[in-house]
């Protein structure tokens, strides 16, 4: 079986750092307490702003292998997209890093295409950075992104009780994350990602229906870096909670080659966001968003439970 620490990447080693790199003397007056950390929420406008940053990680090296300009756009603004939904907020502006050893045609295709899809968003990209670093940059060329929004709700997660319910939003896939590992089985099985019967390479979900129901929602979890069990602690805390995960093309898939235990520390499972709500509104939001009732919470200090199957 492969593990994700085989393919390059720690993820206790990497919190550790993003524990010490954003470790704080002091709390500045204006920044409002956030406990989820997918973004950081500024007070000293009206409305608050959120902001985040993020990139598309290792997935960048098949986009670019394959040339898939407009997944590669996707994949970088739903990373900030959502987690500044995560925190209640909607974006409104982004901000572009490329980094490359020269300004070549791939990168004029990606722009268009990440203009494209955030002007169907309705975002401005309004700046951004391209350096030219060949002593940095050899055979690839990196992406990251910057999303600036506007606060519509303080989401309360220390509201978050025993019986809530918790609702999944389908993923397109593995989205953009644990690709160190997805590329380390493909080069060592000898695998053609476009002979599987998904698309691997398919851009991340952006879910921009998502703000409507924030008046119904306690928490949001946007399932990132470290799984979804990661993302339930970062919204949960020390409650417990109960999932039934149904099967997908591209879990099955990858079962064949990682245990369990490996999959749901480092993918998304299938649902790229769980949204937690009062039992009495789980159904209505269902419905608007096209969500799946997937589990519940459990009392303090209880086990997390998750199967997979039909």
């Amino acid at each position: 079986m492969y593990r994700y620490k085989d393919a390059g990447v720690d993820i206790e080693r990497g919190e550790k750092f993003s524990k010490f790199i954003s470790r704080r003397e002091e709390t500045p007056s204006w920044l409002i307490q956030e406990p989820t950390g997918y973004a950081s929420i500024l007070s000293f406008t009206n409305p608050p702003i959120v902001v985040t940053t993020d990139g598309i990680g290792t997935k960048l090296i098949l986009h670019q292998r394959y040339k898939r300009w407009e997944d590669a756009a996707s994949d970088l603004i739903a990373m900030n997209y959502n987690d500044i939904v995560a925190v209640g907020g909607e974006p409104i502006a982004f901000l572009d890093y490329i980094g490359t050893s020269e300004i070549n045609d791939e990168l004029y295709e990606f722009a268009r295409a990440l203009r494209k899809k955030l002007s169907e968003l309705g975002i401005h990209l309004v700046a951004g950075e391209t350096a030219e670093m060949p002593g940095i940059y050899t055979k690839y060329w990196d992406a990251v992104g910057f999303a600036i929004g506007i606060l519509k709700k303080r989401l309360s997660v220390e509201s978050i009780k025993e019986g809530d319910t918790i609702i999944g939003l389908r993923s397109s896939g593995f989205h953009s994350n644990g690709w160190s590992l997805i590329r380390k089985i493909l080069s060592e099985e000898k695998i053609d990602p476009l002979s599987l019967p998904f698309d691997i390479l398919a851009g991340t979900t952006i879910y921009r229906d998502v703000p409507m129901v924030f008046k119904e929602l306690k928490g949001i979890a946007h399932i990132t870096g470290g799984g979804i069990k990661r993302a339930l602690r970062r919204v949960l805390g020390e409650k417990g909670y109960r999932l039934r995960i149904k099967r997908s093309p591209h879990y099955d898939w990858i079962l064949n080659y990682v245990s369990f235990e490996e999959v749901l520390s480092t993918f998304n499972m299938g649902y790229g966001m769980l949204l937690f709500t009062d039992r009495d509104k789980a159904d209505s939001i269902c419905q608007k968003l096209k969500g799946e009732i997937i589990g519940e919470v459990l009392r303090e200090k209880e086990e997390g439970e998750i199967t997979y199957g039909n």
